[in-house]
């Protein structure tokens, strides 16, 4: 099978409706225009850079519509974009651009600094920078940057006068075959040192299919694209099914949930947000009175949803459908009905489409209803592996089913609960401790704005639970109320033997909480 040009058959279909607005400007460019400006793109990659097929191009640069353009204008010259994260600084950048051996690199402005740090001592590569951000103290170059490499990127083209010098002619994508990959995302890292996903063009359309089936999707929705464009949410969930069927997306540059809310209440019919996004809309002083008109589907994933924040977003009338996915599974793999997230609360339904699950014990054989274990997905959904790394790709990936890492387990009518990280449970007492079940009890706590917890070493039970805390405005709360509280509800074992408070919680690019760093900085603290 082969996937086709979507952007070009929708500019073709309605070539003056919207594609693209800047959700702080308004600016709104149409799918004639986005196509051009990707033909564009792709002129530059294939005559300027002379890039061949399957050669990479990274990106370093924050949400934009430029930044959907340079994704499909590396469709269109069959190269492959690296899709980097600009909030990592330039030692834990540089690795990944070894590993993604990139032969041209687009930098927004703002991130020169910590680029030219990443490319030090490199070979230099020919670039664009992408201009319209206000230039913060990133800009300015990083302790131990040769001055000569930051002004060499600083003397790249302008992205826009690149553009303006290509032909303009439109430039429709071959038929790609499924299995070519298309572009690269690096996983966050919390279980190591980052992988490179191979996202394909096969990936991208079966993603878009079911985002079709569970959500409807159409071309009559308007997306707001809230998470960063490096992460899989950000791309596929849904701005890429948005673009497949030819609707709208509105990009937000960086989150803000007072923007977020005034465009949800007016002309937003579909959105997905981590359980962060979710919460800081709650919280903003705007959200009692809030009313979304236009919106139609509400989705969530990306970690444990806390049932007190369904709930706060159910008086509103509100059913957020938590749905499953990983970067490696393109991401969608469940995402349940309206009617099961009103019925089944926290439950993320069957597999959708052509997705395959199960749930199997430590000695891989298949759980029965009601019994935890490992899930298993297999599906055109899943990566063929990850880039330069096939030692990983052969862990991860067995008899063509993806071992996930995550604890869950189906109902008697077969639909799905993720219970928690294999990596994130531990054993108190010779018993399996989840601390997602310690948190969602935590989150209904009055005072607790948020939660996290962990496992510490202990020389009696060799692990108990350490929990983290961020208190609510004008709130108090010591350890030993914390304790109290989860005492009168929790198995003496599942109670946290240690309380910290904190103003805010680490959290990865992608909205998760950033338990690695808890341990590291808690690990010892008992």
């Amino acid at each position: 099978m082969y996937v086709v040009d979507w952007l070009h058959k929708q500019a073709l279909r309605h070539p003056d409706k919207p594609a693209l607005i800047d959700s702080a400007t308004g600016e709104a460019r149409s799918y004639r225009q986005v196509d051009e400006r990707a033909s564009r793109f792709a002129e530059l990659l294939a005559t300027r850079w002379r890039l061949a097929p399957g050669a990479r191009v990274a990106v370093l640069a924050g949400n934009s519509a430029d930044y959907l353009e340079m994704l499909y204008g590396c469709a269109k010259a069959g190269v492959v974009m690296v899709c980097l994260n600009w909030r990592l600084p330039a030692t834990e950048l540089a690795p990944i651009v070894d590993d993604a051996q990139p032969s041209a690199f687009v930098c927004g402005e703002e991130f020169l600094a910590v680029a030219a740090a990443a490319l030090a001592g490199r070979a230099a590569l020919p670039g664009l920078v992408v201009r319209g951000a206000q230039a913060g103290p990133e800009a300015r170059p990083a302790p131990g940057t040769p001055a000569g490499r930051h002004r060499e990127l600083s003397d790249w083209p302008d992205y826009e006068s690149a553009l303006e010098a290509a032909s303009g002619r439109v430039v429709e994508m071959p038929c790609r075959p499924m299995n070519e990959a298309w572009y690269l995302l690096y996983t966050s890292g919390t279980t190591g040192k980052p992988k490179g996903v191979i996202q394909t063009y096969g990936m991208a359309f079966f993603n878009a299919v079911h985002a079709m089936l569970a959500t409807k999707l159409s071309g009559d929705d308007v997306l707001l694209a809230a998470l960063p464009f490096f992460h899989t949410g950000g791309l596929n969930l849904y701005a890429n099914p948005i673009l497949f069927a030819g609707g709208t997306v509105v990009v937000m540059r960086q989150f803000d949930a007072g923007e977020a809310l005034r465009w949800l209440e007016t002309q937003i019919t579909q959105f997905l947000g981590v359980p962060a996004v979710y919460l800081f809309i709650a919280q903003h002083p705007r959200f009692g009175d809030a009313r979304f008109a236009r919106m139609r589907h509400w989705s969530a994933g990306g970690s444990p949803m806390p049932m007190a924040l369904l709930e706060t977003w159910a008086k509103k009338g509100v059913t957020i459908c938590f749905g499953f996915g990983m970067t490696e599974t393109g991401p969608t793999v469940f995402i349940p009905d309206e009617a099961t997230a009103r019925a089944k609360p926290g439950s993320v339904g069957k597999p959708v489409g052509t997705m395959l699950a199960r749930v199997v014990d430590a000695q891989g054989r298949d759980c029965a209803a009601n019994e935890r274990g490992e899930l298993l997905v297999k599906g055109p959904g899943v990566t063929p592996g990850y880039w330069n790394n096939p030692e990983a790709t052969q862990s991860a990936i067995r008899d063509g089913w993806l071992h996930t890492g995550d604890v869950a387990y189906f109902d008697d009518d077969g639909d799905y609960w993720i219970v928690d990280r294999l990596k994130d449970m531990f054993i108190s007492g010779g018993e399996n401790v989840y601390p997602a079940e310690i948190e969602n009890l935590l989150y209904r706590m009055p005072g607790v704005a948020e939660a996290a917890v962990i496992g510490v070493p202990d020389p009696k039970w060799v692990e108990v639970g350490l929990a983290v805390i961020v208190l609510e405005p004008g709130a108090w709360l010591d350890q030993a109320s914390v304790q109290a509280y989860c005492r009168e509800r929790l198995a003496g074992y599942k109670v946290p033997r240690h309380v910290r408070f904190v103003d805010a919680l680490p959290r990865t690019p992608a909205g998760k909480v950033e338990k690695p760093a808890l341990r590291q900085r808690y690990g010892a603290a008992t």
